[in-house]
């Protein structure tokens, strides 16, 4: 049902019934190298939370021969989310599960990434009124404050691209220009610690509910940039479209969708709002309807 849908009483009734048996949880799955053109629930293993927290916005490292899966960690006893760092064996069952970075704030969507030899991590911290840098100092468990990029900013799901000698920043932000539902907004610098962001001049370069907000990291696809981003136009994070990146300048910017991903409304699953994959490893998050008593 669309957020824009009134909703009846006997619509809110069921609802209530239903969140009694039914809880409404985000959890990660993950699939040997399964490219977005040929997703299929199916091809995934679900990593399932126990049922006090949800896991979304799944971001891969693989080293030592296990992958590291980042992911947001939201306790609903204090609606915080924090970030934490699943081990995985190739089989992809779970080694160890740990809180790696944690704030008195909101973390969430782990964007990790390498330059010059170190690890840092750019973690959603909207609720900071900045968009803020972690530097790795013990891999995968120890993160420390580097700096902020750009503050004074509502921004959600920050997310870099090196692309023709300049770091571009990809972020929705909450404005007088629209919700981070329905706006995307670009920056550029020289290097991506840089404090010194300069906002693209059609910021929002896109303001529409059903593709604007990111949702995984920007990849090459046969001399192409592609750009997951969510579809929040049925509720939030419903599907995830790929966009082909075909015009990004200082002056310019254009994308135009090539492939989607959502629920196949024969099952469970509500919605899908994260892509990302890495050295054999595709992950992704999908909210679902999970039992309460009996899962």
């Amino acid at each position: 049902m669309s957020h824009h849908t009134k909703k009846t009483p006997l619509y809110r009734i069921g609802k209530k019934i239903r969140s009694y048996f039914f809880l409404e949880q985000w959890i990660v799955l993950v699939a040997p190298n399964v490219g977005y053109k040929s997703l299929s629930w199916k091809a995934f293993k679900p990593l399932f939370p126990p049922l006090d927290r949800f896991w979304a916005d799944p971001f891969v490292l693989a080293r030592d021969n296990k992958y590291y899966v980042f992911i947001e960690e939201l306790l609903y006893s204090t609606n915080l989310g924090r970030i934490v760092c699943l081990a995985l064996d190739r089989d992809l069952n779970i080694l160890s599960n740990q809180v790696v970075l944690e704030r008195p704030y909101h973390l969430s969507y782990p964007f990790v990434f390498e330059h010059g030899g170190q690890l840092y991590m750019m973690p959603e911290t909207k609720r900071n009124n900045a968009i803020e840098l972690y530097r790795c100092t013990h891999f995968p468990d120890r993160w420390e404050f580097e700096k902020t990029l750009i503050s004074d900013i509502r921004a959600v799901d920050a997310t870099l691209l090196n692309y023709q000698d300049k770091w571009w920043l990809f972020a929705s932000i909450d404005s007088e220009a629209g919700s981070t539902w329905d706006t995307l907004h670009i920056f550029h610098a020289d290097h991506p610690t840089s404090d010194q962001w300069t906002p693209h001049p059609l910021n929002p370069v896109i303001k529409d509910v059903t593709s604007a907000r990111p949702a995984g990291c920007i990849f090459w696809e046969n001399g192409s940039l592609i750009r997951p981003s969510q579809d929040c136009s049925v509720r939030y994070g419903y599907a995830t479209n790929f966009n082909r990146i075909t015009k990004l300048t200082e002056t310019e910017y254009a994308e135009t969708r090539v492939h989607r991903f959502e629920p196949s409304g024969k099952d469970e699953v509500l919605s899908a709002h994260t892509f990302n994959g890495a050295s054999g490893l595709t992950v992704i998050d999908a909210e679902q309807l999970r039992p309460r008593f009996w899962a």
